[in-house]
C-alpha cells in the first residue's frame, strides 16, 4: 500500500465532526428584554450597605461567577482565601472577620484545591479553615495536586465539579491557578482554561476563589491567564502590605468590582497562625 493509499484510508477512517446546534445556542442565548430576572444570589460578602431602608450585603461573590485573589508572592493572598472560606462555613469564624458572611449555604459543598504547596503545608493550610470555624465541617473538602501536570489538574477540578459532587459544591477555591495551564503567557491556552472555568462555574450554579500572583513592582496579575482572569472576574481584591504601618498588617483593597465595593481593611495572623481583622473599615 503506497503511502497516499495509507492516506485515504486514514482519511476515510476519521470520526466525522460534530455538527454545531446553532438553533439550541439561538434559544439558550436569546436575551428576553421583557424578562424579569433575578439578582444573582449572594454567596460570600463583606459588610453591608444600606439601600431604601433596607441592609443589603455587599457582595464579594455570586453563585454562577467568579473572584480572585491578587498579590506578590509572600503576601498573605492564601490566609485571606482561607477567611472568606470560613467565614462562608460560618462558626465562630466571625471572631476573626465579623463582617465576612456566607449565604444559602445549607447542604453546600466547599473545595479547596491546593495546586502548589507540598502534602503537609496543603494541610496546615486546611486545617486553619476548621480551626477558624471552631469544629469540624464534613462539607469542607480539601485536595492539593502539586505532584499532578497542569492538563490534569484542571481535568480533575472539572471532574470533582461535575461527577463527583454533582450539584452540591457552593464554593470552590483554586489556589494556584496560574498552575491549571502549561504557559501563563500563552493566549490560546489563557484564553481556554478561563472559559472552562467559566463554564464551571455557570453550569453548576458555583462561586470561584481563584488566586494568583502579580507581576512585580505592577498590579496586573502574573502573563496572559492573569489579565483574562482580571478582565472576567466579579471581583478582584488585592492583598498588600500596609506601607504606613509595616509589612506586618496586610490591606485588602476591592481593586475591581462589578458592585458596590466593600471598605478597605487590614489583617494580621496570630500567634496560633490564625488571620484576624485588625482594623475598623477606613479609606486606605
Amino acid at each position: 500500500m503506497t503511502e497516499l493509499e495509507k492516506l485515504r484510508l486514514s482519511l476515510k477512517q476519521d470520526k466525522p465532526k460534530e455538527k454545531v446546534d446553532f438553533l439550541k445556542i439561538f434559544k439558550d442565548t436569546w436575551l428576553k428584554l421583557d424578562e424579569a430576572l433575578p439578582n444573582p444570589p449572594v454567596a460570600i460578602s463583606i459588610g453591608t450597605y444600606h439601600y431604601r431602608n433596607e441592609l443589603i450585603p455587599i457582595q464579594f461573590g455570586t453563585y454562577g461567577n467568579f473572584s480572585c485573589i491578587v498579590g506578590a508572592s509572600k503576601s498573605k493572598k492564601t490566609f485571606f482565601k482561607s477567611a472568606l472560606l470560613a467565614g462562608y462555613i460560618g462558626g465562630q469564624a466571625t471572631n476573626f472577620f465579623s463582617e465576612i458572611r456566607g449565604h444559602n449555604t445549607e447542604g453546600k459543598i466547599i473545595l479547596d484545591i491546593d495546586t502548589e504547596q507540598s502534602k503537609w503545608d496543603a494541610q496546615r493550610v486546611s486545617r486553619r479553615v476548621i480551626d477558624m470555624v471552631g469544629s469540624d465541617y464534613p462539607n469542607y473538602k480539601a485536595f492539593f495536586l502539586r505532584e499532578q501536570d497542569a492538563k490534569t489538574r484542571l481535568d480533575f477540578v472539572e471532574y470533582l465539579v461535575n461527577d463527583v459532587y454533582k450539584g452540591k459544591v457552593g464554593v470552590l477555591s483554586i489556589d494556584g491557578a496560574a498552575d491549571l495551564i502549561e504557559n501563563v503567557n500563552d493566549l490560546t491556552e489563557s484564553n481556554l482554561a478561563v472559559q472552562r472555568l467559566m463554564k464551571l462555574t455557570s453550569e453548576n450554579n458555583l462561586h470561584l476563589i481563584t488566586v494568583i500572583h502579580r507581576n512585580h513592582d505592577t498590579d496586573k496579575p502574573t502573563g496572559h491567564l492573569g489579565s483574562a482572569i482580571l478582565k472576567k472576574a466579579e471581583t478582584v481584591a488585592f492583598v498588600e502590605p500596609d506601607k504606613e504601618i509595616g509589612i506586618k498588617n496586610m490591606i485588602v483593597r476591592a481593586k475591581y468590582t462589578r458592585s458596590f465595593p466593600f471598605d478597605n481593611f487590614a489583617f494580621d495572623v496570630n500567634d496560633y497562625g490564625l488571620p484576624y481583622e485588625v482594623t475598623s473599615r477606613t479609606p486606605f
